[in-house]
């Protein structure tokens, strides 16, 4: 079988360090497994360093402009049957894919999210496309909401997320398959297939005695959930961690170029930027629990997961939690916290009571690996191939 892939937004083989990126490359390896995989990538990208795929293309283009002035953006309103409507193809790249197409042989075209298919021109092939929605395209959109100042912007947006809904229910009924990470969706003509971990066996138990208690967050921090949410453990969570145990300290991970978020952390004791970081379990080795501070947002934390499948404990948000199997119980395998006092509770107790930090470590791993393994994501991508 052979698969063209088609990657319109991160680094893939030289820098994969984002959640978003990560579940690329894990979709390019289970690909892999089924057949030959070729790449087209509208990022600046380096050669395969995978077996049995090839990079064919690597060139930034960056997405269309979408025209935005008043009359376009009502209309766009009442134009659910026109999915290049809401998203104008680009020329560039749609060239660059015919072309490619018409002179290989492909049983399948995958691409991630839907916007993307549409960017590219690729619904014409939608009788071998299969397209990765990811995180529900609707409810990115609201998610985006809160953040608009007046209430007619916020009327329109929600208006606008009803459109997108339409336009990717009828996309997806018209492609050959589908994905999606957030359970609950019901698209059909899609098949839930998890964020699961870059890692797949567990670290050592943390030491704790005679350690400095270390709380770790990871993320992408161009993302404006996860700015959002470390800013606010740091102003508000942290330092009631630090009154009941002063010598703690939070290692953050990730690419960061909020100007904001990067004087925030330098400017606060304990707290320690780490950036992008060539061995990540390193640092999860180091630390005595994860947390996940998130107010927003769509889809499985990766983050969360990737922390579990390393036996590290976690304290979540209710939306850091979001897309996780319900067969996970909290204060059994993670810690939830409703509120500012409840976070920092639960990770001074965790910090502090080594026995059953361990103890809920091991209980959230062996669901991990029930229900978020390797094999099993690629099971899942083989069965649709199939077809």
């Amino acid at each position: 079988m052979n698969t063209l892939f088609v990657n319109n937004l991160f680094n893939l083989f030289s820098n994969a360090d984002s959640g978003a990126s990560q579940r690329s490359m894990r979709f390019i390896r289970a690909l892999a497994l089924v057949g030959h995989v070729d790449v087209v990538s509208f990022v600046n990208d380096t050669i395969s360093n995978m077996p049995n795929v090839d990079v064919l293309y690597s060139k930034q283009i960056d997405k269309a402009v979408i025209d935005n002035s008043g009359k376009k953006k009502l209309l766009r309103l009442f134009q659910a049957s026109n999915p290049y409507a809401i998203y104008p193809p680009q020329p560039e790249k749609e060239k660059v894919l015919d072309d490619i197409i018409a002179t290989h042989s492909y049983d399948i075209i995958v691409v991630r999210y839907i916007h993307f298919a549409c960017d590219c021109g690729l619904l014409k092939y939608s009788d071998k496309l299969i397209v990765d929605i990811d995180d529900d395209p609707k409810q990115v959109m609201l998610m985006s909401i809160s953040n608009l100042g007046t209430i007619k912007n916020k009327l329109y947006h929600r208006l606008y997320a009803n459109t997108i809904d339409r336009v990717s229910r009828n996309i997806i009924s018209s492609v050959r398959g589908a994905f999606y990470s957030t359970p609950g969706m019901n698209y059909s003509n899609a098949h839930f297939l998890p964020n699961i971990s870059i890692f797949q066996s567990p670290l050592e138990t943390p030491i704790f005695e005679n350690q400095i208690p270390t709380i770790l967050m990871v993320g992408w921090f161009r993302y404006f959930p996860n700015i959002n949410g470390l800013s606010h453990f740091i102003k508000n969570i942290f330092p009631l961690i630090k009154k009941a145990i002063p010598n703690v300290e939070l290692n953050v991970v990730g690419n960061m170029d909020d100007e904001d978020l990067h004087q925030l952390c330098m400017n606060t004791k304990g707290v320690n930027i780490k950036g992008f970081v060539e061995d990540l379990k390193e640092q999860y080795q180091k630390c005595h629990c994860v947390v996940v501070p998130l107010y927003q947002g769509t889809g499985t934390s990766v983050k969360l997961v990737e922390a579990m499948s390393l036996a590290r404990t976690v304290v979540s948000t209710p939306i850091g939690i979001r897309g996780l199997n319900p067969a996970f119980v909290p204060n059994q395998d993670f810690y939830l916290a409703e509120n500012d006092d409840e976070f920092a509770n639960h990770v001074i107790y965790l910090l502090t009571h080594p026995i059953e930090n361990i103890k809920m470590a091991n209980s959230a791993l062996a669901k991990i690996e029930k229900y978020y393994s390797e094999k099993m994501f690629n099971q899942t991508i083989a069965s649709l191939l199939k077809k």
